[in-house]
């Protein structure tokens, strides 16, 4: 075990359960469930890779305690007898390395899809949900009971199918912490008001739930530290609510969760955000109580982590969109491999982006087998060893490497830049996207670990890969950017996102941003980044809003907060007709008017890249074995190229 690591892989004892180490791996959506919201195979096959990675304690995503409350279609539901046998196989999976479960119950509340269950949500109060725009029902005292029994009887199913505990979801403004706080509940009759009575339906939660599962059955409940919101509980009333739920003698752990959507969606979930920001609440729980302490969120490096219990911040740490990238993070910290974790790089794509921004089953950017452990998830040995020659070595051409290389290949790498990583190298320059460069540290490193050979400053040709007499050729050139066939594109003036975040144009004082339609970082970072440099900045898209996708990783609300504060101005729904020196001609999409902008010393192109794909053109048919791969295909982001990587890997 590594010598530097003093709390991380010490056992730590939650009620009647030990866990063997102090990292678990938190609840989140997935949308892995079969079509009857049961959770499948699919999804047990994904924890069983994070309990095999050495990983303490599986806290598991959130499941329905009742039909009337789904969020999202492919979220887990527990209350049907029918999710026994699935929730046995799930425990047995995990148990099998020596990994606890628990399961998170949860009831949404008034954040509840309408549209999926064809029913009112129901809430302590009718006040609207501003995620789903809906006015819920105010439960009745029958409704309430209700509710309390499905949480017992969920928690009962868990325990007979052999799950080591049950966590009450308090938190993220759902059913139990719209009755908890004062902003969400307005009632007035013994469930409202007061805290005592505003508590009176989470305590009755917690009775129920014990009554039914006994004391030798883990039981502990996510709260926020802080609703941040406007008439919500404070930090202070939070700490009373855990000496509360503390006193009952009733609950083994306390885990720290986030505050309403209306507040989180303010924050985001990307690299803007602190690391271990909730870390700060969890520090104040551990002054308020004595049960153990549960801390996540933006936590995602094993030295972060320790430091974390070292500083008295709690006893457990939550690592998921790290161990999300990296299933073997526990073992390799443990083994001192550090150099070797895949670590998280916070952009939110695969995760947040595809459960809750469309609706997707989960990804993961870093991570392509994420959803697929039992069909790609192992690596064959390559039945005809070959040399593979890959030319690119930006994210897929690097991961088809990764992959070929430990299949057993001879790979040979090259690239024409004098470093590795592609477009990586271009996006990290821009505010807050520092991170995106863990995708090159963790694959550069690979190709020294695994013994690739690496050409640097090299642009092949057709001659050299003839030299080079490989058995396979795999072009990952990636793409380059375009320009649009409209009137004056080819100015001077007019120039790439590229020139301007490697700083190889000079820009003028009045700067026009135009989104080709993209709606992602490249638009939204590089005006952020002119505008760091003191210019007047505008950014044009055809959409109706400046960074459509943004919306879904949870980015956009922060960077409108950025954007509007360094005074860039955002103007949607406009099209770029022409450029004429210093004149922009452009067309309101729904209007149809045109109208001229003055004054416009640059204009830069946020448009969708074109392939880069001449070699690859001009070898076909003159080669054994061809692929092309990543953005050579069509230009897409970087988590299609590295899942087109490993595939392609695997394949070869």
């Amino acid at each position: 075990m590594s010598e530097q690591f003093k709390y991380l892989f010490t056992p730590l004892k939650i009620g009647p359960v030990i866990v063997k180490n102090r990292i678990y791996f938190g609840p989140h959506g997935t949308m892995f469930a079969d079509k009857n919201h049961i959770l499948d195979e699919r999804y047990i096959e994904y924890l069983r890779a994070r309990a095999k990675g050495g990983v303490g304690l599986i806290i598991s995503g959130m499941m329905n305690v009742m039909f009337n409350c789904r969020h999202l279609l492919g979220i887990q539901e527990i209350y049907d007898e029918r999710t026994i046998p699935m929730l046995k196989k799930m425990a047995d999976a995990v148990h099998e390395h020596g990994t606890k479960i628990f399961v998170q119950l949860a009831h949404k509340g008034r954040e509840t899809d309408i549209e999926i269950t064809r029913q009112p949500s129901w809430s302590s109060s009718p006040i609207h949900s501003s995620t789903f725009r809906n006015i819920p029902k105010e439960m009745e005292i029958e409704d309430i009971k209700e509710v309390v029994n499905a949480f017992a009887r969920s928690a009962g199913f868990a325990k007979e199918a052999g799950l080591d505990g049950v966590e009450i979801h308090g938190a993220s403004g759902y059913l139990v912490a719209q009755f908890m706080s004062p902003f969400a509940n307005k009632r007035t009759d013994e469930y409202g008001g007061s805290l005592e009575n505003r508590m009176r339906f989470p305590l009755e939660i917690i009775d129920a739930i014990r009554d039914k599962v006994g004391d030798d059955f883990a039981l502990g409940i996510r709260i926020p530290g802080d609703d941040l919101l406007p008439g919500g509980n404070t930090g202070e009333d939070m700490q009373e609510i855990a000496r509360t739920l503390e006193d009952t003698g009733k609950v083994d752990f306390v885990h720290v969760g986030g505050p309403f959507y209306e507040a989180v969606f303010a924050l985001g979930l990307g690299m803007q955000v602190p690391l271990g920001v909730y870390s700060p609440y969890a520090a104040s729980f551990k002054d308020a109580v004595n049960l153990p302490i549960l801390n996540d969120f933006r936590i995602n490096d094993p030295v972060q982590a320790e430091k974390v219990l070292a500083d008295g911040q709690g006893d457990m740490v939550g690592m998921i969109r790290a161990l999300i990238a990296d299933p073997e993070l526990p073992n390799k910290a443990m083994q001192g491999k550090m150099d070797e974790i895949r670590y998280c790089i916070a952009c939110g794509q695969g995760c947040f982006g595809r459960v809750f921004g469309k609706s997707k089953p989960m990804g993961c950017l870093q991570n392509a087998v994420v959803g697929y452990e039992k069909e790609i998830g192992t690596l064959e040995p390559a039945k005809t060893k070959k040399k593979v020659l890959i030319v690119g070595g930006g994210p897929a051409g690097m991961e088809t490497a990764r992959v070929a290389r430990m299949r057993g290949h001879d790979v040979v790498l090259y690239e024409k830049e004098k470093i590795l990583g592609g477009q990586v190298n271009i996006a990290v320059k821009a505010p807050y996207r520092s991170e995106f460069g863990g995708i090159t540290r963790y694959l550069s490193k690979q190709m020294e670990i695994l013994g690739v050979k690496v050409n640097l400053g090299t642009e092949v040709t057709p001659e050299l890969i003839d030299k080079e007499k490989p058995d396979a050729v795999v072009i990952a050139t990636g793409s380059v950017p375009s320009r649009p066939p409209i009137p004056g594109a080819d100015q001077e003036n007019v120039v790439s996102v590229w020139d301007v975040l490697q700083e190889k144009v000079e820009l003028g004082e009045n700067v026009l941003v135009v989104d080709g339609g993209e709606g992602h970082w490249q638009c939204c970072s590089t005006a952020e980044f002119i505008a760091d440099k003191g210019k007047k900045v505008e950014v044009m898209t055809s959409s109706l809003f400046i960074g459509v996708e943004l919306a879904t990783t949870g980015d956009l609300l922060p960077f409108y907060m950025r954007a509007y504060a360094k005074g860039v101005v955002l103007t949607p729904s406009t099209i770029l007709r022409s450029i004429s020196g210093k004149t922009v001609t452009v067309l309101h999409v729904y209007s149809g008017k045109e109208r001229k902008i003055e004054n416009i010393d640059t204009v830069v192109l946020a448009t969708f890249n074109k392939a880069n794909n001449a070699l690859y053109r001009s070898i076909k048919g003159k080669v054994k074995e061809l692929y092309a791969t990543g953005d050579c295909l069509a230009p897409r982001r970087a988590i299609d190229a590295i899942y087109d990587g490993y595939n392609l890997g695997r394949k070869i």
